[in-house]
């Protein structure tokens, strides 16, 4: 994962704080159209999965700074999917 810029970095810290647990946060690959992130729960941490961009794009940080705000309210499972707007 590249660093996150600065507003994330501290709504991740202001997260994790609120959750109780480290939050990871991590990028993925996969073919599953219209997946952009999850938040799953797993023992002492809760991981923040999104769908990696082509290097240089950032698109990724609002579905990072979703599923990070989701993380801050108590939400231990979350998945954003775009849907196909037809």
């Amino acid at each position: 994962m590249e660093p996150l810029p600065p507003r994330l970095r501290d709504l991740h810290r202001r997260a994790e704080q609120a959750a109780g647990q480290p939050i990871r946060i991590r990028g993925v690959r996969t073919d599953r159209p219209g997946f952009r992130g999850r938040l799953s729960a797993h023992p002492g941490y809760l991981l923040l999965e999104y769908q990696v961009a082509q290097a240089g794009y950032f698109w990724h940080f609002p579905t990072i700074e979703e599923l990070l705000a989701r993380a801050a309210e108590g939400c231990r499972e979350a998945v954003i999917e775009e849907t196909g707007g037809e």
